[in-house]
Order: C-alpha cells, then sequence, then structure tokens
C-alpha cells in the first residue's frame, strides 16, 4: 500500500482546517449592560445597595444569600447552604458525622458547628477538604470530635496550595479577592456591596484560620473507609487544581467541588489565578456525570437529586465546551481576543437557565481567559512588543485632541449615548496623562458607577467598578490591604503546620532588585528547635533559599521555629527577637545590615552592635 508522503499529509490538514474555521463562529445578539441594555433594570437592594434586579432576584435566593438552609437529601446526610459563600456538608457514620468542607475561619467554623447541632449531637469523626479555599475551621470540628482529633482527608496538593496562596501570593490574593468580594465596600447605601454573604467578625480570634494539614492525601481512585463508610476519591479541576469529587456508592451520594455551581463558573477571575483549562474541567463534571449518584451535593449550592443532577451538569458542561471549542475555532480563524468577544456568544438555552446565571463572571470574561490562558498575550499586532508607555500615549491622545476638556466632553457624550465603556476609556487616556485630572476622575467614576449598577455579574464586575469608582473619588483606597481577609488570617500555628522552610522560601519573592543590585552575602539560617538549617544568599538583585549550606557565610542566625513564625506574620521583629533573647546572630554585622536592606527592613530596627552575639 503507498503511504501518503509529509508534504499530502501537511496539505490534507491544511484543508481540514480551512474547511472547519471557514464556518463563522457562532454569535447571537446579546444585551450588553455597558451599552445600557439593562437601565431600567436597576433596583434597590434591603441594604439600600443600588443593583441589577435579576441579580438581586439571583442573590435573594436562600441557597445562596437568604439562608442559612439546612437539607437533608437522605437520611443521615445534612447540607447546609446561604451561610456563606461556600457549603458545609455532614455525613453520618458509624461513630459521629464526616464533615465535608469547614468555611474560612473560627467563627464560621463555630456558626455552623451550632447549627448542625439542632439536628444531631454526634461527634465529628472525620474532615473532608473539597479544595484548599474552605480549610479555615477545621480546628473548631476537629474540637467537637470525641478525642479532640480527626483524621483529615483532601488531595495531596491542598496544603501546599495553600501556602502559595496565602504566603507567596498573600497580599496580591487578599487585596484582590477583598476587591472581588466588596470587602472596600460600605454595607448601606447605594455603594454597597451585596450579594451571597460571607460573615466577617470583628474579633481577631474568631477571623483567624484554624486549618489543619491533610493527614491522609488521596491519589486519583483510591478508596478508604471512613467511619465505616466506603469511599472513593477523584482528583478533579475547577477554581483549583487540588479539588476533589468523593463517591460514597453504598448511599449513592457524591460530594465534590467541579463546575457545577448554582451560576456560570468562572473560567477566569478577575481576582487573578492560574489558567482554567475547561478541557479538565468538563472531564471533572463528566466523571461526576460518570458516578451518576442519585444525590449530588457541590461545594455550593442546594443538593441536586435523580435526573436533576445530571440536566444540570450536563448544562454546565456544555456552557463551558461551547465557550472553549469556539473561542479554538476562532483562534485558528485568526481572531484576537476582543473580536472573539464579539462573536462566541453562546446560545439562549446555555444561559437562561437560574442554575447558570452570570452572578459571578461576565461571559465575555471567561472568552479573554480562553485567549491568554491558550496562546498568551500577544494579538499579533506588533506594535504591542513595545508599547508606548500608557502616560506617553495618554498625552499624545490628549495633544492631538486640543486638550483634556475636548476628551472630557466626548466621553460625556458617549455617557449620555449609553456607550458607558467608551467613556470610562476615554478618561483613563486622560488620566493616564493628567493622573490629577478631578473631571476625568468624576466622569470616570459614574461611567463605572452606572455599569456596575446594571451589570448582572454582581459578585465580581459590581465590586470591582465601584471599588475603583470609590478609590478615584477619593473615599477609599483600593491599593490598601482589605480591612478582613476572607480566607482567614495566618497565626503562627499555621506556618508550623508547613513544611519547614516553606516561609524562609517566600523570601526570594520579596527581595529588591534596586536595594540589592550590588549586595553579595550569605546567611545561614538555623531553626534550633529542629536543628535543620538553610542558607540565604543575597546575589546582586536575586535570593536563594537553599537546603545546602556553604562551609563559609557572612552571618548566623538562629531562633526557635516559632518566633520565625511570629516574625512572618509581623508579630515582632527579629530585632526585638534578638533583644529577648529568642534568637541569636553572629557574624559580620555590616553583612547583616545589607541584607535586611535588601528586603526593605529599616535599618533602624537592627539592634546595635553591642546587641550582637
Amino acid at each position: 500500500m503507498n503511504r501518503p508522503n509529509w508534504r499530502q499529509v501537511y496539505a490534507l490538514v491544511v484543508f481540514t482546517v480551512t474547511l472547519i474555521t471557514a464556518i463563522p463562529v457562532y454569535a447571537e445578539g446579546t444585551p450588553l449592560f455597558y451599552r445600557g441594555a439593562f437601565d431600567d433594570k436597576v433596583g434597590e437592594a434591603p441594604n439600600g445597595a443600588r443593583v441589577n434586579e435579576d441579580y438581586i432576584k439571583w442573590a435573594q435566593h436562600p441557597d445562596y444569600g437568604a439562608g442559612p438552609v439546612v437539607h437533608k437529601p437522605r437520611e443521615g446526610v445534612w447540607s447546609i447552604s446561604g451561610y456563606s459563600i461556600s457549603n458545609y456538608t455532614f455525613v453520618e457514620g458509624d461513630t459521629g458525622l464526616i464533615v465535608f468542607d469547614t468555611g474560612n475561619n473560627i467563627g464560621m467554623g463555630q456558626a455552623v458547628l451550632k447549627i448542625i447541632r439542632e439536628h444531631t449531637d454526634k461527634p465529628v469523626s472525620a474532615i473532608i477538604y473539597s479544595h484548599h479555599h474552605y480549610t479555615g475551621g477545621a480546628g473548631v470540628f476537629a474540637g467537637a470530635s470525641a478525642s479532640g482529633e480527626v483524621p483529615v482527608y483532601g488531595h495531596p496538593d491542598v496544603d501546599r496550595n495553600l501556602v502559595s496562596s496565602a504566603a507567596v501570593l498573600g497580599p496580591m490574593q487578599a487585596r484582590r479577592t477583598g476587591i472581588q468580594l466588596g470587602a472596600y465596600l460600605p454595607h448601606n447605601g447605594p455603594d454597597a456591596v451585596f450579594g451571597p454573604p460571607n460573615p466577617v467578625f470583628t474579633d481577631p480570634e474568631l477571623s483567624a484560620t484554624a486549618h489543619l494539614s491533610v493527614t491522609h492525601p488521596m491519589a486519583d481512585g483510591e478508596q478508604a473507609v471512613i467511619d465505616g463508610q466506603r469511599v472513593i476519591f477523584y482528583h478533579a479541576v475547577s477554581d483549583t487544581r487540588d479539588s476533589v469529587i468523593v463517591h460514597f456508592p453504598d448511599i449513592d451520594l457524591a460530594l465534590h467541588n467541579t463546575a457545577v455551581a448554582p451560576l456560570a463558573f468562572s473560567l477566569y477571575t478577575l481576582r487573578g489565578d492560574f489558567y482554567r483549562a475547561p478541557g479538565d474541567m468538563i472531564a471533572s463534571i463528566d466523571k461526576l456525570r460518570e458516578i451518576d449518584a442519585e444525590v449530588v451535593i457541590g461545594a455550593s449550592g442546594g443538593p441536586l437529586v435523580g435526573d436533576e443532577a445530571e440536566r444540570i451538569s450536563t448544562l454546565h458542561r456544555d456552557a463551558y465546551a461551547f465557550v472553549y471549542n469556539q473561542s479554538i475555532r476562532g483562534i485558528n480563524k485568526g481572531l484576537t481576543a476582543d473580536q472573539l468577544v464579539e462573536t462566541v456568544r453562546l446560545p439562549r438555552h446555555l444561559t437562561e437557565d437560574p442554575w447558570i446565571f452570570p452572578a459571578y463572571v461576565d461571559w465575555e470574561y471567561n472568552v479573554r481567559g480562553q485567549y491568554r490562558g491558550i496562546i498568551g498575550w500577544f494579538g499579533e499586532d506588533t506594535a504591542d512588543l513595545h508599547p508606548p508607555t500608557p502616560n506617553e500615549l495618554g498625552a499624545v491622545i490628549v495633544e492631538m485632541a486640543g486638550g483634556a476638556d475636548k476628551i472630557i466632553a466626548r466621553a460625556q457624550r458617549a455617557f449620555d449615548e449609553k456607550a458607558y465603556n467608551l467613556a470610562a476609556k476615554l478618561m483613563s487616556q486622560v488620566l493616564a496623562a493628567e493622573p490629577g485630572n478631578f473631571k476625568a476622575k468624576q466622569l470616570k467614576a459614574n461611567a463605572l458607577r452606572h455599569m456596575a449598577q446594571t451589570t448582572r455579574s454582581g459578585i465580581q464586575t459590581r465590586n470591582f467598578m465601584l471599588t475603583e469608582a470609590l478609590h478615584l473619588e477619593g473615599k477609599l483606597d483600593w491599593y490598601g490591604a482589605p480591612q478582613v481577609s476572607f480566607y482567614g488570617e495566618p497565626s503562627p500555628e499555621n506556618i508550623l503546620s508547613t513544611p519547614p522552610g516553606t516561609y524562609l522560601k517566600i523570601l526570594e519573592t520579596n527581595i529588591d532588585p534596586k536595594l540589592s543590585a550590588d549586595v553579595e552575602r550569605v546567611a545561614k539560617v538555623t531553626f534550633s528547635d529542629l536543628n535543620r538549617s538553610w542558607s540565604l544568599h543575597v546575589r546582586r538583585g536575586v535570593a536563594e533559599v537553599s537546603a545546602v549550606v556553604p562551609d563559609e557565610v557572612d552571618v548566623t542566625i538562629s531562633l526557635p521555629r516559632l518566633t520565625w513564625a511570629a516574625i512572618v506574620i509581623h508579630q515582632k521583629t527579629l530585632a526585638q527577637a534578638v533583644q529577648t533573647g529568642e534568637a541569636t546572630i553572629s557574624g559580620d554585622r555590616e553583612a547583616m545590615r545589607e541584607m535586611l536592606d535588601s528586603f526593605g527592613v529599616v535599618s533602624t530596627t537592627w539592634p546595635e552592635p553591642e546587641e550582637m552575639h
């Protein structure tokens, strides 16, 4: 038989791709809130917030915001929804309750424990994490066990990912998660935060996290018997890559954290996260469909029973598959991210069901997320390879327009014509050139506020737009840290639960390249209670933390790990630890000063020479 050569194969591929991509990408007229489509849909929430009426209706569902609601889909299974953004599910075992997810902090754990005690007084026998987001109340539930300790089951990467989000990217995640969930907004009035509840505690002890490390990391497909219940764990991908599906075959129950949720799932989140590959997310939903349990309970939303579970799971997987596949088709046609947004529009049957309401994400963000995730930031305009700075471009635009006032006038006209997004973008150009232009700030704030009040994406879009609007008006500082942390304030105990070198390693991301440009120093850091050491090498703009310690170092630091944990969360400084005798330092004082300066530590906090050992 004659085999085709590579040229024939290539020609066939080109012909096939050309044929496929010649078919237009599916597009359907979609009402756009930023072009006035929902101007007549602004309502007032109970706290005075001006919000899209459809979003108000969605948010007042008992399972999302008007709870708490205690569901009992079958004997021995309770699921609490509507208390916070996550569910709390309890499965009765031979001796006690198996807890699936524990909330963000100690206060939530205590409140939910009180709720479940109205239905059963059984002790807690085990904890299962759906993923690393809702682990902060674990210590509370462990305290409700017969012994005060319980086994903790979950994906093998839960603890590592928790450290990554809480430590390495902690400041960014705290700030942008705070914006996303409305932590900067007032509680009452037109600009008030409104949406699914996430209880806030003023008591620092209640807002702290009581995370417990996973004691039983479960492989994909691994089986276990937990308090008499036979369970099978499957790895899943949704908003995190450490999610699980937990099947209880003997009681026909599946617990999960997949993209099957009571809203359109975010394939891209404005707070910033890893690329949420839809293929992996769809495969996880398909695994849930394959299990085909009679009762299905997710990390959020009410239980799904029988045919409804299959219907809603299929609805979600088809919506994400549509976005993913049509984005790829558009990319193969040479479309940019902006062009994809104009053409990839979901058919109505994938958007009208209440279980896929866009409360959390605008579908346009999901499409843009595909372009960035699949092929990166470059959109084939080579002028973007080395673009002018925003202030340079803004200055030229202002100059060409004949001054900022003319652009402001044109933006006001756009606003009056309901082109709110155009008005906001024009003001961005003026502010790039003239950051202090009050008229431009106010007009952009007006445009953002109007869009925030009309969008159905009340969680992300409304909160980001309103927060920036208030920032532009000087009513808040959205660059500052939020007053509350939604994932619990870290404690020394949390740090001690991580592998010993974890929080030394994050020094690598905290070095200041300018302050350390001429520094070449090595320190030996020893945790005296563990008798383990690491080297910290500052090398002209780069920091390296290694378990390999050279024979010659400039400075030696010795301290208990608990003291180091207190320094990490700013309960004390290294200088204070030296002064109290908790830490000892020997070696070159000048080297120590240079290393501290490299990380932006003010030298005046360092002890005087006689305090060095």
